[in-house]
């Protein structure tokens, strides 16, 4: 439930961010926040030696899970509601079931899962409407694409290193180019103590926090699963869109969030036969191991 609430609160406060600032400072703002925050207890668990041999698979991380998302989002939102971007991403779980039928082996999921995907992917029709105008809502949707595919490279290519390290890392390498690129392609931003606040809570609590939270959630349940347990973050955009900048409530909001809840509720669903059969044991990558040789060449990392 954090993890939910650390992943709906952002697009509000993105909201509140591009009141004084553009969607480039705003990204860069928080991302080094969010590695100034990790850094100091990362530093202590692995992250210099995570940084010098596995830095390209890293950097591959960042600019997939950080800094294309981060952007497209914050492009997004000067045209979207905070509530529809969060309702947007919510279509993550189906792009990461989409993924796993072309790339590598998918996860065992629970009987009742691909009906709680389909009760989700009906409650964010309901919410967007059946027509989806403007470019923005489709940099949203890109977004997610591109969060699902963050979630796999991170399941496959770290399950041998702690959510924080990962995270700082990932944020570090980001937070460099995505300030240059601030300080070249915007005006100086108009802080205000509302922007100040919208942004530290974004680079403290739904960057650093968020993603550790979401990344300790891969770990232990995959990709997949994570992102169905956070298919209620939609919920908590739309909430506080509705609590804070008065955006509207209508039937098809409260439709809407019912079946994605129903939808998150069903696919998160552990089966009574739970258990890791040989052949999926063997199909998940180790949690205390190291990267797979195949896919260490594939992205240039060293071990």
């Amino acid at each position: 439930m954090i993890t939910s609430v650390l992943w709906g609160v952002p697009y509000l406060l993105i909201s509140v961010a591009l009141e004084g600032m553009g969607p480039a400072s705003v990204v860069a703002g928080r991302v080094a926040l969010g590695a100034l925050v990790l850094l100091p207890v990362a530093w202590r668990h692995g992250l210099p030696r995570l940084l010098g041999e596995r830095w390209r698979p890293l950097l591959l991380l960042a600019v997939m899970e950080v800094a294309v998302p981060f952007t497209l989002i914050a492009v997004g939102e000067r045209t979207v509601p905070s509530g529809l971007a969060g309702v947007l991403i919510a279509t993550e779980p189906l792009f990461i079931l989409a993924l796993g039928l072309f790339w590598g082996k998918r996860e065992r999921l629970a009987r009742g899962a691909w009906a709680g995907v389909a009760l989700g992917f009906l409650g964010v029709v309901v919410l967007l409407g059946v027509v989806v105008a403007g470019a923005g809502a489709l940099l949203v949707l890109a977004a997610a694409a591109c969060y699902a595919v963050g979630a796999v490279l991170l399941h496959r290519l770290f399950p041998d290193v702690p959510p924080l390290t990962v995270s700082a890392g990932m944020l570090t390498l980001a937070a460099g180019p995505l300030l240059a690129a601030a300080a070249i392609a915007e005006p100086a931003p108009q802080v205000t103590t509302r922007v100040l606040l919208a942004v530290l809570g974004l680079g403290v609590a739904c960057t650093a926090g968020g993603f550790t939270a979401f990344f300790a959630l891969i770990a232990t349940e995959g990709p997949a699963r994570a992102a169905f347990i956070t298919y209620v973050a939609p919920v908590v955009a739309v909430a506080s869109g509705v609590l804070l900048l008065s955006e509207p409530v209508t039937t098809r909001t409260i439709t809407g969030t019912v079946l994605i809840l129903a939808g998150a509720a069903l696919a998160a669903r552990r089966s009574s036969s739970d258990t890791p059969s040989a052949d999926s044991t063997a199909a998940r990558p180790s949690r205390t191991g190291t990267i797979p040789a195949a896919e260490n060449e594939q992205t240039g990392g060293a071990r």
